[in-house]
Parts: structure tokens; C-alpha cells; sequence
């Protein structure tokens, strides 16, 4: 029996990409609805911060548990459980490259009390998260950088964000990170094609769900989940029961075992491969 559905967020249940709107298609809500009233428990795994799934509970009316920044925290029953931060080494290289660079980059730390600080206070994503903060699908934006953030709360991130303006900057600001952090251990990949998330060594969604399938007591063949992107391949790995979104990238759908249009496809699978 499935007991546990992990969906990701931004081109999932967010059908909308380009850019993020935070609306879920009525009918979704309406089959989520369904799915929890069977017993099956509702978990979202996001690059974003895990109190995305305050945000979902009010869209839904259903609870939420959340796999956030990418498995950097998990938060079940509104307690977080499991945190890895970065190194704070790491985050002072990171602004020390983004000093040098020439690149018109900017980088985004968040920590796993919902905080965002960019370096940069300004540009396309500060403006993106401010709508964001409005929409309340963030808790907290601090307005002004984080050399004056780190002042006065030395809170650890858990996740850093490089944003770059087209594909082409992001791969080669990439080569130049790569070179610059030789000596450091972390993990990086692409989350879109002007992102570059960095995490601590070992930690993705797929560990998320582990942590996840550990604090439930579930087995891993108990736990669907469904996602559209690269930070989702760790996902489909733990789990039989892994689909990926058909407008996802070739690569992506290759890993997982099903493909669906939307998170409704996942759901009449989990209620009738219940019901068998």
C-alpha cells in the first residue's frame, strides 16, 4: 500500500514555470483532497524553503509535511527534524568569488527558519521573491545584504541559490566556480537554466525522502513520488513508484519508472493501486 505521496513544487504542482504564480489547478485540489481523506499523507520536496508547506495548507486545506531547500531540512507535523547546513567557510567563498567575478551574477543563502538574504539586494530574483513575500509563499526577505544580515545573526544557511541572467553565463560562471571551490566539499547541480543550487555534500531530496521514510516508519516501496527537474532524479531512486512530469527534460524522464501530465495522474495510480 502507498501511504505517502512527495510531489515537488515549481512544475508540478505548479504547472507554470516562466514565472512561478503559486497556483494549483482546481481540480489538483480537489484529487489531493481525495488522497488524504484516504489516509495517504501529502509531503512537498522543494528547492524551496520547507514553510512552503504553510503556504500549500492554506491552497489545499489538507496538512502538509515538507521536504525543503532540496533536503536541506525536513519538517514533519510543523517540527523540524533533520537540518544540514553549508559551511560557513563555503558561504564566505562564495561572496568572495562573487566580488571577483565578472559575471553579473547574485547568490541567495537560506536557512532553515525560512530566511532569505541575497548578497545583492536588488536585480530580477530580489524582485521575484519580493512578490513571493507578498504572496506569502516566503515568511522572510531581508531587504538589505547579507554582509549587514551576518552582523547581527550568524545563523547557519542550508542552501545557496546562484542566479545568472541566460544558460550560457550560468555554464561558464560554473566553470569558474568549480576551479575557485576545488578545496571545499559540497554538492552543486542546475535547477533551471539560470540557477546553480549548492548544498552540503550528500544531501537532495532523495535523502530527504530516506529521513522522511525513517521518522514515518515507512517502507521505501510505501512512498510515490512525482517531479519534472534534475533536483528530482535523487527522488525517483529511492522508490518504485517514481513518475516524472512529460514536459520535463528527456534525461529526467528517463530515470523515473512512469510518466504523467499532471499530479491528478499520480493520484488515480496511488488510489487504484490501493484499492488492488
Amino acid at each position: 500500500m502507498i501511504k505517502c505521496l512527495v510531489s515537488d513544487v515549481d512544475g508540478t504542482l505548479f504547472l507554470d514555470l516562466d514565472p512561478p504564480t503559486g497556483i494549483i489547478e482546481s481540480n489538483t485540489i480537489q484529487r489531493i483532497q481525495e488522497l488524504t481523506r484516504s489516509g495517504v499523507r501529502f509531503v512537498m520536496a522543494s528547492g524551496r524553503d520547507h514553510l512552503t508547506a504553510h503556504y500549500l495548507e492554506s491552497k489545499l486545506n489538507v496538512k502538509v509535511d515538507g521536504i525543503g531547500q532540496n533536503g536541506g531540512v525536513v519538517m514533519i507535523d510543523n517540527e523540524v527534524l533533520v537540518s544540514f547546513p553549508i559551511d560557513e567557510a563555503l558561504v564566505t567563498a562564495l561572496c568572495t568569488l562573487h566580488q571577483m567575478t565578472k559575471h553579473d551574477i547574485n547568490i541567495l543563502f537560506i536557512d532553515d527558519r525560512g530566511h532569505h538574504v541575497f548578497v545583492r539586494p536588488s536585480g530580477w530574483m530580489y524582485d521575484l521573491f519580493k512578490t513571493m513575500l507578498n504572496r506569502k509563499e516566503i515568511t522572510h526577505l531581508y531587504e538589505n545584504g547579507l554582509e549587514q544580515y551576518r552582523e547581527m545573526d550568524k545563523h547557519p544557511f542550508v542552501k545557496a541559490v546562484i542566479t545568472c541572467n541566460t544558460e550560457e553565463e550560468r555554464d561558464s560562471f560554473t566553470q569558474e566556480m568549480v576551479e575557485y571551490l576545488s578545496d571545499y566539499s559540497y554538492d552543486w547541480f542546475y535547477s533551471s537554466p539560470q540557477y546553480i543550487e549548492i548544498m552540503s555534500k550528500n544531501v537532495n531530496k532523495g535523502t530527504g525522502v530516506l529521513h522522511l521514510a525513517k521518522v514515518l516508519n515507512l517502507n521505501l516501496d510505501e512512498i510515490a513520488v512525482v517531479g519534472d527537474s534534475y533536483n528530482d532524479i535523487s527522488m525517483f531512486k529511492v522508490t518504485p513508484h517514481s513518475f516524472a512530469m512529460d514536459h520535463g527534460d528527456a534525461k529526467v524522464r528517463a530515470q523515473a519508472n512512469y510518466e504523467v501530465s499532471k499530479v491528478d495522474d499520480v493520484i488515480d495510480y496511488i488510489l487504484k493501486y490501493n484499492q488492488q
